[in-house]
C-alpha cells in the first residue's frame, strides 16, 4: 500500500458575480444593437418608397356638374289672341325635385314657349335656359288709362321681359307678339321700377342704372329707344 495522498477530482468552473453581469450586459448590448439595426433598416425602406422619385401622383379627380332639370310651370292662354304662353322653370323650384315652391318662394322662371293653338308652331323667347325670368309683362296695343277703361280688355300685342344678368344686373327684352321680333334694349340696370304703355305702340320704364333714376322710352314696333332722359332727385 502506497502512503501518497490521494489525488483530489478538479472542481467545475463557476464565473464569478461580476463575470455573470458583464455577460449579461454584453447580451443586452447585442441585442440592442441588432434591433436598432433592424429599424435602420427598415426606415431606410420606407424612406426609399415614400421619396420623390418614388411616390405616386396623387389620382385625378373629375367634377362633374348635375345638369339642371327643367319643366313646365305655368300655361297661359294669352288675351285676345290665338297664343299660349309656356313658362318653363326649373323642376326644383317648383315642388317636384323638393324645391321652394311648397315654401310660399317665387318659382324659377327660365323660359317662355309661344304656342300657336291653331298651328302647333311654337318659339322660344329665350335662346337656352341660363337666365333666370325676373318679370313678365304682356302688354295691350294701348295707352295705360284707355286699356283700363276699355270693355273688353285690349288683346295682348307685346311683351317685356325683365332677365337676370352678370353681376345682379338686369337685361330689357322687348318683342312683338304679331311678328315675333325682338331685342334687348337695356341692359346693366340695376332695377326696373314702373313699366307703363304710354301710348299704343311705345312703352315707358323708370329705372336705376348706375346708381342713377333713369328714364326711357321704347318705340316697341321699331325696336328703338326713342326717349333716355335722367331724373333728377336731388
Amino acid at each position: 500500500m502506497s502512503d501518497s495522498p490521494p489525488v483530489e477530482a478538479p472542481k467545475p468552473w463557476r464565473p464569478s458575480f461580476g463575470g455573470q453581469m458583464g455577460a449579461l450586459v454584453i447580451g443586452a448590448l447585442a441585442m440592442i444593437g441588432a434591433i436598432v439595426g433592424l429599424l435602420a433598416i427598415v426606415m431606410a425602406v420606407v424612406m426609399f418608397y415614400d421619396g420623390p422619385h418614388h411616390r405616386e401622383a396623387p389620382a385625378q379627380v373629375e367634377a362633374k356638374v348635375a345638369n339642371e332639370v327643367f319643366a313646365v310651370s305655368e300655361v297661359t292662354p294669352l288675351r285676345g289672341i290665338n297664343l299660349t304662353e309656356i313658362v318653363i322653370a326649373t323642376e326644383r323650384s317648383i315642388g317636384r325635385g323638393g324645391g321652394s315652391y311648397s315654401a310660399g318662394e317665387p318659382a324659377d322662371d327660365r323660359n317662355v314657349i309661344l304656342l300657336d293653338k291653331a298651328s302647333g308652331a311654337s318659339r322660344k323667347v329665350l335662346p337656352d335656359n341660363s337666365r333666370r325670368i325676373l318679370e313678365r309683362q304682356y302688354l295691350a296695343g294701348a295707352s295705360g288709362g284707355d286699356a283700363a277703361q276699355q270693355k273688353p280688355e285690349p288683346p295682348f300685342a307685346y311683351y317685356l321681359f325683365r332677365v337676370r344678368a352678370q353681376g345682379g344686373k338686369e337685361d330689357v327684352l322687348v318683342g312683338d307678339l304679331a311678328t315675333g321680333r325682338q331685342a334687348f334694349l337695356l341692359t346693366g340696370l340695376d332695377g326696373v321700377d314702373k313699366i307703363w304703355m304710354q301710348s299704343p305702340t311705345r312703352v315707358a320704364l323708370l329705372m336705376r342704372q348706375g346708381r342713377k333714376l333713369q328714364y326711357r322710352a321704347i318705340e316697341i314696333p321699331a325696336l328703338k329707344v326713342v326717349v333716355a332722359r335722367p331724373v333728377e332727385i336731388d
